[in-house]
């Protein structure tokens, strides 16, 4: 009961953080890339594999609730930040070397992506990560940031008619905003952190002069 409780709040914490929005995907003037893309990854880190699946339900299903559907350009926002939770939930080699992988096949399968296979080098970083990188908070958060965009990009090629000019015009784009995703991911989680050992540090006075 306690972890479903966790995994509502972390539900809420994740809907407020949409109100951030931080630019438009390209392709669409219908979908952000906002608050969620930093806060839902961090879901993994704190309430593991339950939290994230829970968090994802619960998108999935007031989304199907207030529009009728699961548009495939929902999906695209939506379930990447899934497999980026499940990056910091768990360090198997399925979500962190396999996932990537089988991204970079299927983008360089597809006959645009085959054309701008070179976007899909990007998902090399949390494959070499889990081999070669040290275990810090920015390199969780780069590699899970990374996983995210995998998946991400390969739904959004499968779904939404793009050049492969436009792909790799995305390139250094795609660089300055991971970056940015994967800072401000090791903020958050530093904060909640804080808010986290604040807290305990308060129940535990409380308990001591009780």
């Amino acid at each position: 009961m306690k972890k479903l409780v966790q995994s509502l709040g972390w539900a809420s914490a994740v809907k407020v953080s949409s109100l951030a929005k931080l630019s438009f995907v390209v392709g669409s003037h219908m979908v952000w890339l906002s608050g969620p893309a930093i806060i839902t990854p961090l879901v993994g880190a704190f309430g593991g594999f339950f939290a994230s699946s829970i968090v994802l339900i619960i998108r999935m299903t007031v989304h199907f609730l207030l529009f009728k559907t699961l548009s495939l350009s929902f999906l695209a926002f939506c379930v990447p930040g899934f497999f980026g939770s499940l990056y910091w939930a768990t360090r198997s080699s399925v979500i962190r070397v396999f996932v990537p992988l089988i991204c970079m096949a299927l983008f360089i399968a597809h006959p645009v992506g085959g054309q701008a296979f070179v976007y899909s080098l990007y998902w090399l970083i949390p494959v070499a990560l889990y081999f070669f990188g040290r275990n810090t908070i920015f390199m969780q958060a780069l590699g899970s940031t990374f996983v995210v965009h995998a998946v991400g990009s390969v739904i959004w090629l499968y779904t939404v008619p793009m050049t492969a000019a436009m792909w790799l015009g995305l390139i250094p784009i795609v660089a300055v905003e991971r970056l940015l995703f994967a800072v401000c991911m090791v903020v958050a989680y530093n904060a909640i952190v804080v808010v986290k050992n604040l807290a305990l540090l308060r129940v535990t006075k409380n308990i001591k002069f009780s």
